[in-house]
């Protein structure tokens, strides 16, 4: 199936792009140059009418407010493309706090909503507790040497980047990956459930974004989908088809594991968006690269959201 539309693009707007000319104007022209027919903007969004469940750096200036900049940077007509104005937000599963209430989604054209980026630690997904008694360890060997106090020893190890702690890390492992796994299946299943997502989900086209795609997550999601039994899969795809919410595949989706959960996902009725996911201008071929899954689940037309058909 060709790839006619992208309904997961972030501009400047959205703190993860470091592209400063990652404009509405630029994106609408490239979208244009790659035969897209729709495309669909979805910048990090936390309706500031949502208490944060927890401190969030990432969020503190992605309000809906400060999002909604971009319909007065879309130019009233643009010919051969379809433009949408949705968002993507964030659903903390170890708190059930979805970032968009009623109010605002109502300003949307769709919405997307990720339950994967457990890397936001304590907001999203409890951290490893492997990485707490690294820390400790790694604050024990700082406090010794000349000049650091314990106090500035434990504050320099709580900002040292995860990957640079496996030399600190407890001989007898946390297993994070079937946490993990867990996680990622009970987070779903209470996102279905949520209050705020029922009072608005029969109105507003949503999908999830990147399904059980945990961010920074690299090699291991392998093992982690391996966790995950097609039962489940099975068990969760029902709610999602029977809700009317959509899957979206992106350009990491091309492996076996990928194509078991979503040919679950297809026998169990559900509808998919694509989305390239990008943040620089760079990536926009990337939507390309979800024909490859398109193309082995067989799917057609008639598989997408409604929204996204053109």
């Amino acid at each position: 199936m060709k790839a006619y539309h992208d309904v997961h693009i972030h501009n400047y707007l959205s703190s993860c792009s470091n592209d400063s000319g990652a404009t509405v104007e630029r994106y609408i022209e490239g979208a244009r140059q790659l035969g897209l027919k729709l495309m669909g903007f979805a910048n990090h969004t936390w309706d500031e009418s949502i208490p944060f469940p927890a401190p969030s750096g990432f969020y503190s200036r992605q309000s809906m407010a400060f999002q909604m900049q971009i319909k007065a940077q879309i130019p009233q007509d643009v010919p051969g493309i379809k433009v949408l104005v949705g968002a993507e937000t964030e659903y903390c599963g170890m708190y059930d706090v979805l970032g968009m209430g009623k109010e605002a989604a109502e300003q949307l054209d769709f919405l997307l909503i990720s339950h994967t980026h457990v890397h936001m630690r304590g907001f999203v997904m409890p951290a490893n507790p492997d990485f707490a008694v690294a820390r400790r360890a790694l604050a024990e060997r700082l406090s010794t040497a000349e000049g650091i106090t314990p106090e500035y020893a434990a504050l320099l190890a709580s900002k040292a980047p995860e990957d640079s702690l496996e030399p600190f890390m407890p001989a007898e492992r946390f297993d994070f990956v079937g946490f993990t796994a867990d996680f990622m299946v009970k987070s779903l299943r209470s996102l279905l459930e949520n209050e705020t997502l029922n009072s608005y989900a029969d109105r507003l086209p949503v999908s999830v974004a990147h399904p059980f795609q945990p961010v920074n997550f690299g090699k291991l999601r392998h093992a982690m989908l391996e966790r995950i039994s097609s039962n489940t899969f099975g068990e969760l795809f029902e709610t999602v088809a029977a809700r009317g919410i959509g899957l979206e595949i992106n350009p990491h989706t091309g492996n076996d594991d990928d194509f078991r959960m979503f040919s679950i996902a297809k026998e169990c009725g559900c509808k998919f968006t694509l989305g390239s996911d990008m943040h620089t201008r760079a990536e926009a071929p990337d939507i390309f690269k979800t024909e490859v899954l398109t193309a082995r689940l067989g799917l057609t037309e008639y598989d997408l959201m409604d929204f996204v058909r053109v």
